[in-house]
């Protein structure tokens, strides 16, 4: 038995589910006709990219993720729990500035649960994900431009045109995480539904790039 793995899952997952009912109690952007935009379950999220990380696709020394509309960042945080690089775009600056002083109050809940400090490897960028401008300072910036990305996350919002953009830019085999679709799945050409229902939870579902 290996007691030092088995402590460091145990306080991931505790980790985890701190970051997840800490989010969930955050709401953000501008409330409209249909209230405050949506966010990510990210109780959800983690079993998804738990499930992921089990079955070698995700990994924290290699992988590259970039969640297309990041919002407040909050995917980002959880993500990079599992991940190399996390990486975020978002065309709300509003929206994106509510980041820092969140990440501050989850920093001190974590250190106060003796769970250490939020991921370091997160870097937020304004700007529009559809347009190369944006990916090119993201390059400039991490290292990592678009075809670099291993795993691409998006909540609906412009999924197709996101989707669109992958298939054409994007290296052969990169992977795209829609979440918020159940039962009828969107096709898009030039990925290859890989898995429709991630870990079983009923909210993502997994694409390839087939170039």
């Amino acid at each position: 038995m290996n007691i030092e793995a088995d402590m460091n899952n145990e306080c991931m997952g505790r980790a985890l589910s701190l970051v997840a009912d800490y989010y969930d109690t955050c709401k953000y952007g501008c409330e409209g006709n249909e209230g405050y935009r949506k966010s990510t379950d990210l109780g959800k999220l983690a079993s998804c990219l738990g499930e992921l990380a089990a079955a070698g696709i995700v990994d924290r020394e290699r992988t590259v993720f970039a969640d297309l509309g990041c919002a407040d960042g909050r995917v980002n945080v959880l993500a990079g729990y599992f991940v190399k690089c996390s990486i975020g775009v978002e065309i709300d600056g509003e929206i994106l500035a509510e980041y820092d002083r969140r990440r501050k109050e989850l920093e001190r809940l974590l250190t106060v649960a003796g769970l250490g400090r939020p991921p370091e490897n997160v870097t937020l960028f304004r700007g529009s994900s559809l347009e190369p401008e944006t990916f090119r300072k993201i390059g400039e910036s991490t290292g990592f431009g678009f075809a670099d990305i291993d795993l691409f996350y998006t909540y609906i919002i412009l999924h197709d045109l996101f989707a669109k953009k992958i298939a054409s830019e994007s290296k052969p085999g990169a992977l795209y995480l829609v979440y918020g679709f159940s039962r009828v799945l969107p096709r898009y050409e030039g990925l290859e539904l890989v898995e429709p229902d991630v870990a079983g939870r009923g909210v993502a579902a997994l694409y390839r790039a087939g170039r």
